[in-house]
């Protein structure tokens, strides 16, 4: 569950929701300037279900003792962490071997810096024990990896662009992630006077969020081509701004679902009665080019 704290409320967006605003905008990636994924439909799949593994724990409303709310992802124990993930790899792998490939680079990612440097850590390292079962699921996922990838490739192309298109497309999918994230905790209306755009990632820890101009993970336009770091902004009441414009066409709208409820302390039972019974909220943002 990502958990927003805004204006007396808790806006409670759940991982399968984020997914699918991930699935959206690989649908709608791909213009002059940035390829269109392939395999199209795979790749597109590993986006929407990338944290398919949360949709169970999830419903379940995961609880914050301490503070009597709704427990944030990013607080979630390592070892139910790695859990969760690994039976939804499992779940996305049975319907498409390419898609289960990405869902788990994703997973494993997450505790490799985003596969950024060797030894690199994620924000997700919880101590001896945490690190212990982490490296465990990368070891035994890069294991898996070697016959799903065999099983994968096909005669449209070399082994090695088979490999740099994977990477690539792992990458499109941290993108995807960071960008629905950002849809799903910004508030819809523009700073008064943003400051210089940072990197995007770290400031998913915290619950409140001030509209900021982000920079979002390198991605290349091709498997082959340069890299391009692509800036994000809220630049008019529920605008995004991106430069340069990765989609297919401008003002496409996606939708974010979320409960909203009281920000207020309960008990676990309470909560998630409280949940189940909020009719859906939906904030909708329009995409659309940086205008100078």
């Amino acid at each position: 569950m990502i958990v927003v704290r805004r204006d007396g409320a808790l806006h409670l967006i759940e991982q399968v929701e984020h997914g699918r605003i991930a699935g959206e905008l690989a649908d709608a990636w791909g213009n002059e300037r940035f390829e269109t994924p392939t395999p199209r439909s795979p790749v597109r799949t590993a986006a929407s279900r990338h944290d398919e593994g949360w949709r169970a724990w999830d419903a379940r409303v995961l609880f914050h003792e301490l503070e009597r709310r709704p427990l944030h992802f990013l607080e979630i124990d390592a070892t139910e962490h790695v859990r969760l993930y690994r039976q939804g790899v499992e779940r996305v792998a049975l319907g498409d071997v390419y898609a289960g490939v990405l869902v788990g680079m994703h997973w494993t990612g997450l505790y490799r810096g985003r596969w950024s440097a060797p030894g690199a850590r994620g924000r997700l390292d919880l101590g001896a024990d945490g690190r212990a079962a982490q490296d465990d699921a990368v070891d035994t996922e890069e294991r898996r990896w070697i016959e799903a990838k065999r099983l994968a490739w096909t005669a449209a192309e070399p082994r090695a662009a088979f490999e740099t298109r994977l990477w690539h497309n792992y990458e499109l999918l941290q993108l995807w992630d960071l960008l629905s994230l950002y849809l799903c905790v910004m508030p819809s209306r523009p700073a008064a006077e943003p400051g210089p755009a940072r990197p995007w990632g770290p400031q998913l820890a915290a619950l409140e969020h001030s509209a900021e101009d982000v920079l979002l993970p390198p991605v290349r336009t091709h498997p082959f081509g340069p890299a391009e770091r692509i800036t994000v902004g809220v630049r008019r009441p529920g605008e995004i701004w991106l430069d340069p414009y990765p989609f297919a066409r401008s003002g496409i709208a996606v939708d974010v679902v979320s409960a909203v409820v009281p920000d207020r302390a309960y008990t676990h039972s309470e909560l998630a009665a409280r949940v189940r019974r909020t009719p859906a909220s939906v904030t909708t943002w329009r995409l659309a080019p940086w205008s100078r």
